[in-house]
């Protein structure tokens, strides 16, 4: 099944079209994508199958996939939403790509008329409201002393930590295993808040997976554009109806999320 990189954009938007009009052939592509995947059981290692699949797949045939991919994940397939909340958690294996090739894969997958998976590629607009410093307003120590306390079990302490804007302190309380869900969902929900925090929950294998988590990252004003956009997909249709009323997403992703909620009906279970 392996076939030649396709040596120009013409031809790699050709092959875009034939992958993307055939699911038997998009089908054939993403069941080996699935299949080297589920077989990883570490989420590191799951990270560098995502790369390998990437790098090894031609650019025509990988935008010819995602929709297929998307599709699937959202007829609600245990299997596929598990490799789409993956890729959503781990946006940087389209963005460390080399920028060429990122610029590429956006102009092949609009020129096939993939507007939301064209949107994988968009870089991100910075992030609303004042730079956010990294002190911590509620414990005045300095950041070597914030970060061996957020080892600790002192729960008072740990409550102030949550507050913290310095990333080392938080990555520190994401690890200690006295920390529990609600306590990520309270760091993931906080605002004004530092982007490099969220990015680092979202990264996190022990918090990522956890849908409350996702949908807290999601709510957050302050996660950035390209990991809100790849987010939105691993919601649950009542999650993706409240945040359209809720009205934070950026204008951007208001049109996405509308075709999300008004779409065709998404599976309510969680893909966990």
């Amino acid at each position: 099944m392996a076939l030649p990189r396709p040596s120009n954009l013409s031809a790699a938007v050709a092959r875009a079209e034939f992958v993307q009009g055939s699911s038997e052939e998009a089908d054939q592509w993403l069941d080996r994508w699935l299949h080297k995947f589920s077989v990883i059981p570490d989420r590191a290692l799951r990270r560098n199958v995502l790369v390998e699949l990437i790098e090894s797949t031609d650019d025509g045939t990988l935008i010819g996939m995602l929709p297929r991919l998307d599709a699937r994940a959202e007829g609600g397939e245990r299997s596929v939403r598990w490799l789409q909340t993956e890729l959503a958690l781990t946006p940087s294996v389209f963005s460390d790509l080399p920028y060429e090739r990122v610029a590429d894969l956006y102009a092949i997958a609009l020129a096939v008329g993939a507007d939301r998976q064209a949107a994988r590629f968009l870089a991100d607009k910075p992030c609303p409201g004042p730079r956010i410093g990294a002190e911590n307003p509620h414990l005045d120590l300095s950041p070597g002393e914030r970060t061996a306390k957020a080892r600790g079990d002192d729960r008072m302490t740990l409550d102030r930590l949550m507050h913290d804007r310095d990333p080392r302190i938080i990555k520190a309380l994401l690890d200690n295993p006295r920390v529990v869900e609600r306590d990520v969902i309270r760091v993931a929900a906080m605002r004004p808040t530092r982007p490099e925090i969220l990015e680092m929950i979202a990264a996190h294998p022990r918090w990522s997976p956890r849908h409350r988590v996702r949908k807290a990252l999601a709510f957050n004003p302050y996660t950035p554009t390209t990991l809100a956009r790849q987010l939105l997909p691993t919601l649950l249709r009542q999650d993706l109806a409240e945040l359209e009323g809720s009205r934070v997403l950026p204008p951007e992703l208001r049109g996405e999320l509308r075709a999300l909620v008004h779409g065709p009906r998404r599976p309510a279970g969680d893909p966990e």
